[in-house]
């Protein structure tokens, strides 16, 4: 006799489906334990949003970001070159960070 096929359970969670880290967006270094950890004591030191508040608001700092894209800078380690940002500011200057990469790689190419 054959037993019946079970019945999907609602209460069991899917696993959430996460990308492999090639296909990240992000490169590789702001998943290292030692960028987590220094990022995170960074935030803590400068709570706020530096455009936020060059704009005049209050807002907090959600994460840490490379005034010169990672890819540029020499040293990705110099906080000189840190600035805390809210999530709107970082995706505001990541789309810029975008385009000055670019042209940095065309002055290097030729």
């Amino acid at each position: 006799m054959l037993r019946p096929k079970s019945r999907p359970r609602p209460w069991s969670l899917k696993k959430a489906k996460t990308r492999p880290m090639q296909e990240r967006k992000s490169s590789s270094f702001y998943h290292t334990a030692r960028w987590t950890r220094e990022s995170r004591a960074f935030r803590q030191a400068h709570p706020l949003c530096e455009k936020c508040r060059e704009e005049g608001v209050t807002y907090p700092a959600e994460v840490v970001d490379h005034i010169i894209p990672l890819e540029i800078c020499l040293d990705p380690w110099d906080k000189n070159n840190w600035q805390s940002l809210c999530r709107k500011h970082n995706n505001i200057k990541a789309a810029q960070d975008k385009i000055m990469i670019q042209k940095h790689r065309k002055e290097h190419k030729k």
